[in-house]
């Protein structure tokens, strides 16, 4: 606490200020709180089980040896350099073989990001063009609706680019030049003038998005669509594709968190050129993976996101990034492994006080 401060006049600085003039943010954080505490001790207890599951060997196919392969596959800085845009080469070849709006429909059916959040903020974003929420459904809490949310922007929300403070307007220019860098390192001819288009599609479809405070809003999203209705709803969108592509063909009905935004987006797949689309998406698939990628493309991302975006000044070391990494694609083999580790020491602990008490009773020598 900060007593010097009158609650009256700043309640925050007086319960908080004395930890806020204490506490230094780390140069490799954006942030620190006690969750980024936890969070802490919880990747120090993956590393060990990482070093567990590398020094086992384990079979193939086993946890263990998933998590050791990623990991090691992650640390192999060598490899990475050597493999260069090549392991993105078989998606960017199927971009770029888009021929027309139908095909377009399908390939952004499969990038339906399935697992955005409604009600969780850090999982309430994606890059994609439209998210998938699976929870209780509005009308009938006994059953799980399929709930779809507006997307598209590789910035934070529709404010980085509408916003017109000094500091909005920077970081858009900012970004479209670390558009331009990432598509130049992946080989793209006429970087810049590509990166404009895309950077102005991301501005259309931000003009189309529900603000935040609006998507607040729960009552405006009750909007239960039937799959059939989409067309006539939201034209300009193949739906019949898209939703081939996302795999959701057979699903009947939706519920619609967006309207307006999903009717703008699609509206936006007819009237802008087929080729800035597939740029957009090309891009978003770099982007995706750049921190996995050569260490050019990394360190351009972190220039970006980290330091000008989140005002982060140093990059993690490359270990706990690996752990972030097997944390994010492997978090359930991680989960599995460290309850059973934990259930091992369970064991071991009953069997030894066990044995102690049957030692103490002369039951054994």
């Amino acid at each position: 606490m900060d007593p010097a401060v009158k609650p009256g006049d700043d309640f925050f600085r007086y319960c908080n200020g004395g930890w806020l003039t204490k506490t230094e943010i780390p140069a490799d954080r954006p942030s620190v709180s006690v969750f980024a505490t936890l969070v802490d001790k919880s990747s120090q207890r993956v590393r060990g089980l990482i070093d567990e599951a590398v020094a086992a060997n384990a079979p193939a196919g086993t946890n263990a040896r998933k998590i050791a392969d990623l990991y090691k596959s992650f640390m192999d800085e060598a490899g990475i350099e050597a493999k260069g845009i090549a392991p993105l080469q078989p998606r960017l070849q199927e971009i770029a073989a888009i021929k027309d709006k139908k095909a377009l429909a399908y390939e952004l059916g499969k990038t339906l990001r399935a697992d955005v959040d409604a009600l969780n903020n850090t999982n309430f974003h994606t890059a994609n063009v439209f998210g998938l929420w699976v929870a209780p459904g509005f009308n009938d809490s006994e059953h799980y609706a399929a709930y779809l949310m507006q997307g598209g922007l590789q910035l934070p929300d529709r404010e980085y680019y509408l916003g017109q403070s000094e500091r909005m307007k920077n970081l858009r220019t900012t970004y479209a030049a670390h558009v331009a860098a990432m598509l130049k390192l992946a080989g793209f001819s006429d970087a810049e003038a590509r990166a404009a288009k895309i950077v102005a599609l991301e501005h259309a479809i931000a003009e189309k998005h529900l603000t935040l405070a609006e998507n607040e809003d729960v009552h405006k999203a009750n909007n239960p669509w039937k799959r059939t209705e989409f067309a006539a709803k939201a034209p300009g969108l193949d739906w019949a594709e898209y939703f081939r592509g996302a795999g959701l063909e057979r699903q009947e009905s939706f519920i619609v968190w967006q309207p307006g935004a999903f009717a703008g987006e699609s509206a936006l797949v007819a009237s802008e050129p087929l080729e800035t689309w597939k740029d957009l998406l090309a891009y978003h698939v770099i982007e995706a993976y750049g921190s996995v990628l050569p260490k050019a493309f990394a360190d351009e991302r972190f220039a970006f996101f980290g330091k000008t975006l989140q005002g982060t000044t140093e990059q993690r070391p490359r270990r706990a990034r690996a752990v972030v990494t097997v944390n994010q694609w492997l978090g359930d083999a991680v989960g599995q492994m460290y309850i059973s580790r934990r259930n091992r020491k369970r064991a071991w602990k009953r069997w030894w006080r066990t044995s102690r008490r049957r030692s103490a009773s002369g039951l054994t020598r």
